[in-house]
């Protein structure tokens, strides 16, 4: 017995949990634990309770003590005390009757219970503690109350690890709705049964692990069914784990093809001997990013006749390990990862149906291919190929030998027996090495461009040896992107080597930025100023853009514009507006010329002044979230439709028709109902307004023509948007 020499020592409880967790010592060990927090033998953890100087009993572990010299013990001590109690376990040789009368209706914080033999019976009535999350049995010999799923019942995970066979399922016949039950861990055997209905007892479960004795050959085996899954919409992980003694003596059991109805399902698992796939299967409605492992004696699995039966889910993870079937069976174009390891394959390599730059690892190691390397796998990302340990040989595709044995995309090769090539052969002069000279030579000024190139052997880096662009491999030795920055001017060059052949192999590009195009002028007034405002693409967005202004009979003006700035739409050149003084020289109708010349390359344009439109009704227009086509009324400048220009939510419209009195567009969706901006250009004058955008009804009325979709009464005058006066009913926008 324990001799505490001083009470004062001891850790304090709340309440009597002092004295019960003493008796408890003393009926499962023989033993007192005066100090239950300090010597318990490992019986009692304890916790101080927040706000307090006080302790409670945290954990109970109930176990036989060594050297106590018992071999049974009976817990008659109810619980209630441990009101703060978190964990619980029971070992084999401890009884507690009536458990579930000995805990509290409600705990503070989440409760776990470990039952190592559960084989008294449970009363079907039994009232589960609040905040009770998780209920472990190591074995279990009686059925389960129905109660432990009611509607009241917080219980989250339910581990089984083995069920005894009694004669009867240990799994209710009936139960009320688990609509907390997220995880299942259970075994299945020949004679322990299952939920009667399992799609509905599981339905809310996000893991599923099933562990499924198949021994035929164990006394008593009779064939038996597993459950079939189907529409769990919450369901992500589901393993099943067959128990046997060898793939002779296992039964085998028809794969649930219902599983490819569960749409969320992110991790599927099968080990060992036991399923067996008889038809084409696609799991593409999977979740994306699914992980589908196979792991143990699996040469039955993929026994479906056609080629391939058995499609990925999008962006997959596949693991297949201490397999032997065709690969061929599979479709691998949806995978990012592969991992195919310590099979007894006997085949060739894969290469159909496989997304090779997409993949980020690709790992087919001791798995006993034959044969020699695709040529495909060139197109394998660095660092991503690992296919050594096997029985390969031959000559390797040219890429390989382009970069030598030491490269990192070659090192996945080995070991293996190909034909004079080892981890230590240098690259060779890779007179396989090509640029297609067929690629775009245009580029935007803005930095936006990436002009794609193709070719071959071209290997997996590079580096810049000449210019400002850079190089983005996309497809190892086959395409490559040119990211071009913002310039102008023409043939200009860009010089990448490329480590290929013993001294890198260098490739000179050219490009030209494409000439100013103008697309139209506007006014603009903020707290800066007033300014006038040219906008298009080809712009120079680094130096000065001169622009030339040519107002008939009045000599031409030039400007050393500065630099362009990335609008909405287009780049736009931005001056002063009392340096261009259009509207003070020119009658409204009269035509005048802007010339932009940036890096050599010029463009002229001819517009029209106007001093004014009118546009009826724009505030009451009512469009819809999912785009369709909006006339807008008016008195509109007799320019082509060329030069008008209509966006919504920064997005570019298609212009349908205009003429003097109407503008058609046909405008895009937008993210959902709201105001968005939509911005009119006519002739230089710009007419910018929040319109409402609304859900379309689902059942849409006859068409009316006045039922406020096309609004029609009194009118707006808008001219440009600086200078504003309200008259009567009417906006009037003038340009003095």
């Amino acid at each position: 017995m324990i001799n505490i020499a001083s009470s004062q020592s001891f850790i304090p409880l709340h309440g009597d949990q002092d004295k019960i967790a003493n008796k408890i010592c003393q009926q499962v060990s023989g033993f007192e634990c005066l100090d239950p927090c300090r010597e318990s033998y490992s019986i009692f953890t304890c916790k101080q309770r927040p706000g307090t100087d006080r302790f409670d009993i945290d954990t109970i572990d109930l176990h036989l003590v060594e050297g106590s010299g018992t071999r049974t013990g009976e817990v008659i001590e109810s619980f209630v005390q441990f009101s703060h109690l978190t964990y619980l376990k029971i070992a084999e040789e401890i009884t507690v009757r009536d458990l579930w009368g000995k805990l509290l209706y409600e705990y503070p914080d989440p409760l776990e219970i470990y039952i190592v033999a559960q084989t008294e019976k449970m009363p079907d009535n039994l009232t589960m503690p609040k905040r009770l999350w998780k209920i472990t049995y190591g074995y279990i010999s009686v059925q389960m109350p129905s109660n432990m799923f009611n509607v009241t019942s917080d219980l989250e995970y339910l581990q089984i690890d083995s069920i005894v066979n009694s004669g009867t399922s240990i799994f209710p016949a009936k139960h009320p709705e688990p609509k907390k039950l997220k995880t299942f861990i259970g075994p299945i055997t020949t004679y322990s049964g299952f939920f009667p209905y399992p799609s509905y007892a599981l339905q809310f479960c996000e893991t599923i692990r099933l562990k499924i004795y198949n021994d035929f050959s164990a006394n008593g085996y009779k064939d038996f069914r597993l459950p079939v899954f189907s529409n769990l919409l919450y369901l992500k992980d589901l393993t099943y784990e067959f128990i046997n003694s060898g793939s002779e003596k296992g039964q085998i059991f028809t794969f649930d093809f219902a599983i490819s109805s569960n749409k969320a399902l992110k991790s599927l698992t099968i080990t060992g001997f036991g399923m067996r796939m008889t038809r084409d299967l696609d799991l593409s409605n999977l979740a994306k990013g699914a992980s589908i492992s196979i792991d143990g004696s699996c040469s039955e699995f993929l026994a479906c006749g056609s080629e391939p039966c058995l499609k990925l889910p999008e962006d997959a993870s596949l693991y297949i390990n201490k397999c032997n079937f065709s690969l061929s069976k599979i479709d691998f174009s949806n995978a990012v990862s592969v991992k195919i390891l310590n099979n007894n394959l006997a085949q060739n390599l894969p290469n159909l149906r496989i997304n090779y730059p997409k993949l980020t690892t690709f790992n087919l190691g001791d798995s006993n291919f034959g044969g020699t390397v695709p040529n495909e796998y060139c197109l394998i990302k660095e660092n991503v190929l690992s296919i050594g340990n096997n029985k390969l040989s031959g000559a390797l595709p040219s890429c390989f030998g382009c970069v030598g044995g030491g490269f990192d995309a070659s090192k996945g090769l080995f070991p293996n027996n190909f034909e004079s090539f080892s981890d230590s052969t240098p690259p060779t002069a890779c007179e396989t090495f090509q640029v297609f000279d067929n690629y775009s030579k245009i580029a935007k000024t803005d930095g936006s461009s990436i002009i794609t190139v193709y070719g071959q052997d071209f290997g997996w880096t590079s580096t810049t040896k000449q210019g400002d662009a850079s190089v983005n491999f996309v497809v190892p030795n086959r395409q490559l992107e040119l990211v071009i920055p913002k310039g102008v001017g023409t043939d200009v060059k860009y010089v990448a080597t490329f480590h290929v052949g013993p001294d890198g192999i260098d490739k000179e590009f050219t490009f030209s930025y494409q000439q100013p195009v103008i697309r139209y002028y506007s006014f603009l007034k903020n707290n800066d100023g007033e300014f006038f405002v040219i906008s298009g693409d080809g712009f120079d967005y680094q130096g000065i853009n001169s622009v030339e202004i040519e107002k008939s009979p009045l000599p031409k003006t030039t400007y050393d514009g500065p630099s362009a700035v990335v609008g909405t739409t287009y780049g736009d050149i931005i001056l002063p507006l009392e340096d261009v003084i259009i509207g003070n020289e020119l009658e409204s109708g009269n035509a005048f010329d802007i010339t932009v010349t940036v890096g050599g390359q010029s463009s002229t344009k001819q517009f029209t002044y106007y001093d004014s439109i009118q546009i009826h009704n724009i505030d009451t227009i009512k469009l819809h979230t999912i785009g369709g086509v909006q006339e807008f009324e008016g008195q509109f400048p007799p320019v082509g439709i060329n030069d008008v220009q209509v966006t919504v939510n920064n997005v570019p419209c298609d212009i349908r028709k205009y003429d003097t009195t109407h503008i058609e567009i046909a405008y895009p969706a937008v993210p959902g109902a709201s105001h968005y901006p939509i911005k009119i250009v006519v002739g230089g004058l710009t007419v910018g307004e929040l319109v409402e955008f609304i859900e379309l009804p689902t059942q849409r009325p006859t068409f009316d023509p006045n039922d406020g979709w096309m609004p029609t009464g009194s009118s707006s005058t808008l001219l440009p948007s600086f200078f504003l006066t309200f008259i009567s009913s009417f906006l009037i926008i003038k340009l003095f």
